[in-house]
């Protein structure tokens, strides 16, 4: 029963912080740079050509087109209703909340204490760079971590009972994970390769864990088919822009990734270098806080109750976790940053998340395993949450945390309490029925407010040649972006499309090896300027803004007239 006390009030405290900054961020557009760069972009270019078989590039040098796009598959479904991305957090935000749930349950099928099982659940939707790419940011990495716990769920599942139905489950949510990000094919070829490995040592028959295996790793690999194969017939590689080999022969080829060369580094990378490693574990735990201490701490306490009294499924999945870890040292961008300088490291340690979502539940099971050390690691977690609610969910002072609380607390007693006065088992469908459309009659009233808060002054005072972009073209018009700008601030690709997606965006370049590329000289850039059409064009003043770009120069020399300038940006119109 004590254990309750830091289980709930951790819990509760999360759930209140979680909803104050959903609450904050309700009325406000959805910012980041990965989103208004290429993912609502992305789905902004599918509304508008109707299919999802191209491979769209807004930026040079990257191949963002090339991401396999389940994720916002997600967001396009909360998009595509209304050409507006106002409920495009609440999609994201939704599925962070599955994460935690699936935590607890995995939790719970390794027969984890129930308060412990809890705290894991709310510890991994409480780490930092999960709450921060989920509410501000809608990035749909928290549908990978969803389903990615789904899938070990369900494959925890199968391991007790032995059901195809289990099998299956996991497999489909696996294939969903696949195909969300770039980092899902790793996890999920790691956690099947485990899974078969650990049956195969238990000397389990051969031929059904290989048939498992292969349904299995082909449910996954289904899951995110539909992008590899977009990808292989519009670029020639499935992988694109990672070239593939085997066994030193090239089988898909792939031209050299400038910003992998530039700022690609892995963890690994600076293995001898203790200075540089310092600098990438604090940028750790600024990303995923307290929980990447907790967790290892309690994959060694698992292990230290000796191997013979671990249940097999909780070794299976502790060593998953390792493995995982193990991957995300080695996997390129967790370095982020030029050479020696990892500064941008924090941002992807998305990549860490799965391994936490199984090292969380091996730690909830060791808590109920170990005495007074089980109470020590059990207070640890709730610490982690607390922490790291506080950074992840960006907590604006007391004031808050209270209101939502508040709300949260009425709304819970009045449903309690009303639940509790239908005594008699008829009225409970009727009172059901008067719930649903209560809440939905709510949903839709502050859906509707939500959506005119946000829609009113849409990226206005973010950025003055981003004002004039957003007030000059509403819709209908074509929009021209060049150059490079700085991260610094709010990209202007997503708003230049305008409030309902009415505006037709594309980058001035052209296609060299799948690469989009910049032009090299002013008259092949002004040819394209004539042969656009467009009705403004925004060009970038660097990524150390300002500074001198060619662009400038070219367009003004093709007759093009400045109406707009910022530190990061320039608009113009074209010759009359």
């Amino acid at each position: 029963r004590a254990s309750w006390v830091p289980a709930g009030l951790a819990a509760t405290f999360a759930g209140v912080a979680a909803a104050a900054d959903l609450r904050a961020w309700a009325g406000d557009e959805v910012v980041g740079v990965d989103p208004l760069t290429f993912h609502l972009p992305n789905v902004g270019r599918w509304i508008q050509s109707g299919t999802l078989w191209e491979i769209d590039q807004f930026l040079p040098l990257l191949a963002h087109g090339n991401y396999p796009n389940n994720g916002d598959v997600v967001l396009l479904s909360v998009v595509l209703p209304f050409h507006n991305d106002f409920l495009a957090r609440f999609a994201i935000t939704a599925f962070a909340l599955l994460a935690a749930v699936a935590v607890f349950a995995i939790a719970r099928e390794l027969r984890a204490p129930v308060a412990a099982a809890v705290l894991a659940g709310a510890a991994v939707v409480t780490i930092p760079v999960v709450g921060l790419s989920a509410i501000p940011r809608a990035m749909p990495d928290s549908v990978l971590y969803a389903t990615f716990a789904c899938g070990a769920l369900f494959l925890l599942r199968h391991a007790r009972t032995t059901r195809r139905s289990d099998l299956l489950l996991a497999g489909t949510a696996f294939g969903l994970a696949f195909g969300t990000k770039w980092y899902g094919p790793s996890c999920v070829g790691v956690v099947v390769a485990v899974w078969v490995i650990a049956r195969l040592v238990a000397r389990q028959p051969r031929w059904p864990v290989l048939r498992d295996g292969a349904l299995l790793g082909g449910l996954g690999v289904l899951g995110g088919a539909t992008w590899l194969v977009r990808n292989l017939v519009e670029s020639g590689n499935p992988l694109f822009p990672v070239k593939v080999q085997a066994l030193g022969v090239t089988i898909f080829d792939a031209p050299a990734d400038p910003l992998r060369e530039a700022a690609g580094f892995s963890i690994a990378h600076y293995a001898g270098d203790p200075s540089v490693l310092g600098e990438i574990g604090l940028e750790l735990i600024e990303g995923l806080g307290l929980l990447v201490i907790v967790g290892t701490v309690g994959l060694l306490a698992a292990a230290l109750t000796g191997v013979r009294r671990i249940d097999r499924r909780v070794l299976v999945t502790g060593i998953g976790a390792i493995a995982l870890g193990a991957v995300y040292v080695i996997t390129p961008y967790t370095a982020l940053g030029l050479e020696n300088e990892p500064g941008l490291a924090s941002n992807n340690t998305r990549y860490a998340v799965p391994a936490l979502v199984l090292a969380a539940p091996v730690t909830a099971w060791a808590v109920g395993r170990l005495r007074r050390a089980g109470l020590a690691l059990e207070a640890a977690l709730a610490l982690a949450v607390l922490t790291g609610a506080n950074s992840g969910f960006a907590i604006q002072g007391a004031g808050s945390i209270v209101r939502s609380g508040v709300v949260l607390g009425a709304a819970g007693a009045a449903g309690w309490w009303l639940w509790r006065r239908a005594t008699a088992l008829r009225s409970r469908p009727v009172l059901v029925a008067l719930g649903c459309a209560t809440a939905v009659l709510v949903g839709l009233a502050g859906g509707y407010r939500m959506q005119k808060a946000v829609n009113d002054g849409r990226y206005i005072g973010m950025d003055p040649a981003v004002d004039v972009v957003v007030r000059t073209a509403p819709e209908d018009r074509r929009i021209g972006l060049a150059a490079a700008w700085s991260v610094e601030g709010v990209s202007p690709i997503w708003p230049s499309f305008g409030t309902r997606i009415g505006n037709d965006v594309e980058y001035v370049g052209h296609f060299v090896d799948g690469f989009l590329t910049e032009y090299s000289d002013g008259g092949a850039f002004g040819a394209a300027l004539r042969r656009g059409r467009y009705d403004l064009l925004v060009i970038g003043r660097g990524l150390f803004p300002p500074q001198r770009v060619p662009e400038e120069r070219w367009a003004a020399s093709a007759g093009w007239r400045t109406i707009a300038l910022s530190t990061r940006l320039r608009v113009l119109v074209p010759p009359a």
